[in-house]
């Protein structure tokens, strides 16, 4: 009977009227959502209208290579499941999805491809029936289902890219996949390797999906400009044009607040979009009822079996144009909160700034402090550089909003191995500094750099661990957080942190260009009250050393900073990253309740005896403390 059965099956796969199914049928009329989703139930395409032509595109004979440029929550990680599961259920074959790591391969196997199988009723027993005899290990990255196999993977995994042939290859945020899938050992780009395992086949298909990241480096970019260039646009209710939503056609009516830290606070009244054309202005409402379509800005890359796609945020039914433009207006003069905005919202690359040539401009932005530290300072933190005969260090003064003041630069002279220099370095690291009005303050926390010497540098940490003084380890690469990741204390005795110097190095560059609020780096003039500081000339050439310039390997475009001239000094941008990622990992996941923190501590006795001086002379009999912040 069971033989009688699976015999059944077979045949109705090889009659079956829906063998053509394109992707987007096969979604509305097989595809369920779990039940923990924004939209649970059965799957609607016309609920993101733009993504029927990208879904489509990949059961179109002529089209072999399908590149998805957009914002973030627009149905991307949907449309990537319903290829998967069309081709699993009708047209079974190989397929492979790479992530930017493997973890992130592990967490959407578990995450998302297993709750799709388990609630689409049509693949459970495509999949489930090998499954079960597979071990844990592959039942994650190695999905069989009847006819084919789904394989999950990371850029970063250069033997399972090159390993076995790929009939349909879906690339998942590309902008975050390594330059080389080998790192130092340069196996190449990942995929291009990837793309070789489908050329035995004639009826291949690769997608490429992502949020673009930096102009000038972007490869989704790249890939967009090869294809067809297709934008998701609206028609003007007035003249009758259709255009792509663009942020700088937004019309706002909104209010701007700050507190007493500076911190930037917006409240959107109003947004309506003004068509370029005619000039009439319409509501979300009205733009997103209004019909809408692809146009193409290269069609002939068709005959090429290409298509592109690029769309933006304000066409998702999950996204408000309220809170697209609230998150810009709060963004703006933050030079990463506005690189975040561009790429998942407004579905573009973001271009950086950075690269300066002449250091007298910041030697005339230095600034008379109104003590010692100055008095918006909540934290302080330092940064040590150990070099072969000497300790490099910068003390920095922290605000609400990453809002930093240089305090103090030196130098320790004197080889690292010799006991004489760390103390010279636990004068500078454990004196206590002073507030313009008396107000004692210490160093919180330090880094201290174990690239040179590092056992002297674990020995010395471990010791003074109790005083927050940790090693760091810099690692570059592209797109590595600024926090990268922890060693293991059981082989290093000391909690390292490793950093990745490449984002710290744009952020500090980013944020020399700006002036004022949120994320200004201040600079002190030498005074009578605390001299010789040492930020002088020689500060800034060091600060502004290097610079970020493109270079082409294996056709992939990538970004690497390089001195500005040849073997020039650069402690003064390291020191600055350490102390950047020392404050960030002292601030963690909630920068509003540490900083809040932070100012009662420092401030409390002053803030008490202001409020009850306020508190008599109202008249007010009892003392009723409120949030400073509120």
């Amino acid at each position: 009977m069971k033989t009688e059965a699976a015999l059944k099956r077979f045949l109705s796969k090889l009659i079956s009227p829906i063998k053509k199914i394109p992707v987007s049928k096969w979604a509305d009329t097989f595809r369920q959502l779990p039940s923990d989703s924004a939209e649970p139930g059965q799957w609607r395409t016309s609920r993101i209208p733009y993504m029927q032509a990208v879904m489509d595109a990949f059961t179109d004979d002529r089209i072999h290579r399908v590149a998805i440029k957009s914002a973030s929550q627009v149905g991307k990680s949907e449309v990537l499941l319903n290829i998967v599961g069309r081709f699993a259920h009708v047209d079974p074959c190989s397929l492979m999805i790479i992530q930017p790591t493997l973890e992130l391969a592990q967490d959407f196997s578990k995450a998302r491809l297993s709750r799709m199988v388990e609630d689409t009723k049509v693949l459970t027993p495509l999949f489930y029936d090998k499954a079960k005899t597979r071990d844990a290990n592959q039942t994650i990255l190695s999905k069989f289902f009847t006819g084919g196999r789904v394989v999950l993977t990371g850029a970063n995994s250069p033997a399972n890219l090159a390993s076995r042939p790929i009939r349909i290859l879906l690339c998942d945020e590309v902008d975050r996949f390594p330059q080389s899938a080998g790192g130092a050992k340069g196996e190449g780009d990942p995929v291009g390797l990837a793309a070789r395992r489908t050329t035995t086949f004639w009826n291949y298909k690769i997608g490429l999906f992502s949020t673009p990241t930096t102009e000038g480096a972007s490869r989704i970019d790249v890939e967009y400009q090869l294809g067809t260039q297709e934008e998701w646009r609206h028609k003007c209710p007035n003249c009758g044009e259709f255009h792509a939503l663009d942020y700088r056609q937004m019309q706002v009516d909104f209010k701007q607040t700050r507190d007493e830290s500076g911190n930037k606070s917006i409240v959107v009244n109003s947004v309506k979009w003004r068509c370029p054309d005619c000039g009439f202005e319409f509501s979300e409402a009205e733009m997103k009822n209004a019909p809408q379509h692809y146009e193409a800005q290269n069609p002939d890359a068709i005959k090429n079996g290409r298509r592109s796609f690029w769309l933006n945020g304000f066409s998702s039914p999950w996204l408000t144009w309220h809170e697209i433009i609230g998150e810009w207006l709060e963004s703006r003069g933050d030079p990463y909160r506005e690189s975040v905005v561009f790429n998942t919202l407004f579905g573009l690359s973001y271009k950086l700034t950075g690269d300066y040539s002449d250091e007298n401009v910041f030697l005339e932005r230095r600034e008379d402090y109104d003590g010692e530290i100055p008095s918006p300072v909540l934290l302080l933190t330092a940064a040590v550089d150990v070099q072969a005969n000497r300790l490099e260090y910068e003390i920095c003064g922290w605000s609400a909003g990453f809002e930093r003041w240089g305090i103090l630069r030196g130098v320790i002279r004197g080889e690292p191995n010799f006991a004489s220099t760390w103390r010279a370095l636990d004068d500078v690291l454990d004196r206590v500094y002073f507030f313009g009005n008396g107000r004692p303050i210490k160093v919180a926390r330090t880094f201290v750099d174990s690239g040179f010497a590092t056992a002297t540098v674990y020995d010395y940490c471990a010791r003074n661990m109790s005083k927050g003084r940790f090693p760091i380890k810099g690692k570059s690469g592209m797109g590595l957080p600024l926090l990268y990741k922890y060693g293991n204390p059981k082989q290093t005795n000391v909690l390292l942190t490793i950093l990745g110097v490449d984002d710290g190095k744009q952020e500090i560059m980013s944020r020399l260009g700006v002036t004022e609020g949120n994320g200004v780096l201040h600079f002190p003039r030498d005074d009578d009250f605390f001299k010789r500081r040492g930020y002088d000339a020689d500060y800034f050439k060091q600060l502004i050393s290097e610079h970020k310039v493109f270079r082409k390997a294996g056709g992939i475009v990538y970004q690497v900073w390089e001195p500005i001239i040849e073997h020039s000094r650069n402690e003064s941008l390291d020191l600055a990253v350490y102390n950047l990622a020392c404050v960030q990992s002292c601030v963690g996941n909630n920068p509003e309740s540490f900083w809040r923190s932070q100012h009662e501590a420092l401030r409390g006795d002053e803030m008490k005896t202001s409020r009850k001086k306020k508190a008599r002379t109202s008249g007010k009999k009892n003392f009723v403390e409120t949030d400073i912040w509120s």
